[in-house]
Parts: structure tokens; sequence; C-alpha cells
């Protein structure tokens, strides 16, 4: 928060000093919230008023300043703390030549095969994608789309798209992004009508016929007659 102060004070073309004389604050206050210099600002609910003064006078959030900047001088605190030594050894220890480099390694090591097990962990216990349904014709594929109905009219996606199609009367029947391997099934006594955001993603199936896709990957389409598409 406070190189975003200072950004904007240079945007605004003032210098510190400036602003220290409209606002009336310490030039060594100002300088220190840009720098996050906890050790020359006051206690802290003084220093969270001048930043507040501060982003008004900028054309900033003022609550936002003042919650940014309290993260982050904690966080600055919480890292200084964690760089102290918790104890200090009442005599040198000397390691064998080669034990750095050797831990280090083996250290490097625990991390890589730790990460990767809990990647591993985290695939195996994922649930299976289960689709929502929105109506009772569509599903992940279980056997050849349409097989077995001329009637039957199936779109099976070979990649992600929006897809919705409506019947005769405008009923959506459905209207969603489609994942690779998921079928939507209609009759084609419904007289569907299609519109998709990649034309290439979505693949057509009469009576379980493969018809190909529905056009050029990456193109969008829209209002397709399915019930039209292979009648002569």
């Amino acid at each position: 928060m406070g190189a975003r102060l200072g950004a904007a004070r240079i945007a605004a073309g003032l210098s510190l000093k400036d602003t220290a004389e409209k606002l009336r604050i310490q030039q060594s206050y100002l300088d220190a919230i840009e720098r996050l210099d906890k050790e020359v600002l006051p206690s802290l609910g003084y220093a969270l008023g001048y930043v507040r003064t501060y982003a008004r006078f900028l054309g900033l959030n003022e609550q936002t300043a003042i919650t940014q900047f309290k993260t982050d001088i904690t966080a600055s605190q919480a890292l200084e703390i964690v760089g102290e030594p918790h104890f200090m050894p009442k005599s040198n220890i000397r390691l064998p030549r080669g034990s750095l480099a050797i831990g280090t390694v083996l250290a490097c090591a625990l991390v890589v095969v730790t990460w990767y097990g809990m990647k591993t962990d985290a695939r195996s216990d994922a649930p299976a994608l289960i689709p929502v349904t929105q109506t009772e014709n569509w599903g992940f594929e279980p056997v050849q789309p349409g097989t077995g109905d001329t009637d039957m009219i199936a779109l099976k996606a070979v990649g992600p798209s929006w897809v919705e199609v409506k019947d005769g009367s405008g009923r959506v029947l459905i209207s969603r992004i489609m994942v690779p391997g998921e079928i939507f099934e209609t009759s084609r006594k419904n007289l569907p009508i299609l519109s998709l955001r990649d034309a290439g993603a979505i693949e057509l199936y009469i009576g379980g016929k493969r018809l190909g896709p529905i056009g050029q990957q990456g193109y969008l389409a829209k209002n397709i007659p399915l019930a039209e598409v292979g009648q002569q």
C-alpha cells in the first residue's frame, strides 16, 4: 500500500515535501508510510490515521488503504520474527566438509517427494465429474450415440463448448458448457434448434451415424435446425 501511495503521489507531480506541507504531516512519516518503515512511524493508530488522510488526499479509497496497510505492516513484522534465531548455540559446531551440500540436496528431494505425493493424493481423491442433470437426455457416452433409433439426434462433445438446444416451441432442452465425452440426445420430432460457441468442439450423430463436427473449430454457430440435417 505504501508503494501505491508513493506512485499516486508521483503521478500527481508532488514531492514528499509539498505533500507534507499540504497535509501538515511530518515528511518523515509520509516517507516511512511509503517505505513501510514501522521504526519511524508512531503507534499503529496514529499511522493508520495518517494513511487515511494520505489516501484521501491522493484520491484513493481510504478504507482499502487502511486495511491493506495494516496487513502489510503486520506481515512485515511476522517476516522479521521468522528471520530471528530462536536460540544461540554456546559453541560452534563444525560439520564435516560437504555436509551442507548433501543436506541441501536431501532437503530438496524431500520437498519434491512430498509435493508429488500431495499432488497424487489430490488426483486420487478428486471426485468424478458428474454433470448436473438439466434434461433426461444427456450424460457421458455409454454406447454409440443414438444407436438403434433413426430419429435420434445426438451431440457429442470432443472439446469444451457452450451448447444450447431448443425444441420447436422454444423450450430450452439444454443450455450449458458441455465437456469432452459428454453427449446430449433428443428426437428429431422435437424439431431441435442448435446454437453453440465452438462448432468444431461438437460432433453430430443421427441414428447412430457420425456426421462429424458441426463446423470449423472456434467458429460460433446459431439457430441450426437439426431436424433438417441429413434429409434430402
